[in-house]
């Protein structure tokens, strides 16, 4: 068993990198009639000693016997991992305090990067959202210890948030990290969309990067999207003061609409173009009937004076959208 643990972890920290904690990784062996099986512990900083489960036993493992095994490892990576230790994270404590003592994100990230890291500390965003359409059922609404374990151990980061079908979470990272979906996240049921690495003072951007590729990843029905520069797009040749003033001028006549209100009307908008215009799965996405994705569009259309099945003016109210500023950002 312990020759088999060594050489399991051996071959987990060769595909450990200086800014990423090592990936968990099983192995399986059997000797004299016993089945051996070794899982490392994921969530590792880096800074302390590698760690490993180890198992014996006289039967095969069943299906019910390597779910339990997993959730196992989860709870002992929570209990073993300084990153994750429960009740025991001052870094981001004082962090915290700071923060709300007036500090800037870029003064307090230092406080956030793991043990050893250098002070060129970067950041990726992640946003998700759970699908309702997979097997898995909804997530808790609120910060559930369970599902912040889970997925946190899964992306490798003790800094997110769940918000009913929503996450958003922070991965410290090197400046050139190329961000990867945990297989982890697609069992649960979510889809995910990674920003580029940022520095703290960039984190504004890489956060809009996040929500513009989960919105890819949701209409595409795929568990990730990473985000992807191109010199050549749209947004190199459009002034960011020009875009946004355009996207106020269109959609100000959603002011007037009256009940839901313009930011559930421009919510129910950006759904609709996201998942190609289908009726039903953006009443999925959003929890409402069909109906009632129907009756709003109808209101859009005719508040903005536009005719709803030209793709040229999807295309435009899809980049106006795009353009939005923050102030009035909405999510479906």
């Amino acid at each position: 068993m312990r020759d088999l643990a060594v050489r399991t972890l051996v071959r987990t920290s060769r595909r450990h990198t200086a800014h990423r904690p090592a990936p968990p990784a099983a192995a399986a062996d059997h000797h004299g009639g016993i089945h051996l099986t070794v899982h490392t512990l994921p969530g590792a900083d880096g800074a302390t000693t590698p760690l490993a489960l180890a198992q014996a036993t006289t039967a095969a493992p069943t299906l019910v016997h390597r779910h339990v095994t997993s959730t196992a490892t989860v709870l002992l990576a929570l209990l073993t991992s300084p990153r994750h230790a429960l009740g025991t994270d001052t870094h981001s404590v004082g962090a915290l305090v700071r923060l709300m003592l007036g500090a800037t994100p870029a003064q307090v990230a230092p406080a956030l990067a793991p043990a050893g890291r250098t002070s060129d500390e970067h950041w990726i965003v992640v946003h998700g959202r759970h699908n309702p359409g997979r097997s898995t059922p909804p997530p808790p609404t609120g910060d559930d210890p369970a599902q912040l374990a889970t997925l946190g151990t899964a992306l490798g980061t003790p800094y997110l948030s769940i918000d009913g079908p929503g996450l958003r979470a922070l991965i410290p990272s090197a400046p050139d990290t190329r961000p990867s979906a945990p297989a982890q996240a697609a069992d649960l049921g979510w889809s995910l969309g990674f920003s580029a690495p940022a520095a703290a003072p960039d984190l504004p951007g890489a956060d809009r990067q996040a929500e513009r590729a989960l919105q890819r990843a949701i209409a595409a029905d795929a568990p990730a999207v990473v985000h992807s520069s191109d010199p050549l797009s749209l947004d190199a040749i459009v002034a960011p003061a020009d875009a946004q003033e355009l996207a106020r001028t269109r959609f100000a006549p959603l002011d007037q609409a009256g009940s839901p209100g313009a930011t559930v009307l421009l919510g129910t908008l950006r759904t609709w173009l996201n998942l190609h215009g289908s009726w039903d799965r953006a009443a999925a996405a959003l929890g409402v009937h069909r109906n009632t994705v129907r009756h709003r569009l109808a209101r859009i259309a005719e508040l903005l004076d536009v005719d709803l099945r030209d793709p040229g003016v999807r295309m435009e109210l899809w980049f106006a959208l795009h353009w939005l500023p923050d102030d009035h950002r909405t999510h479906p």
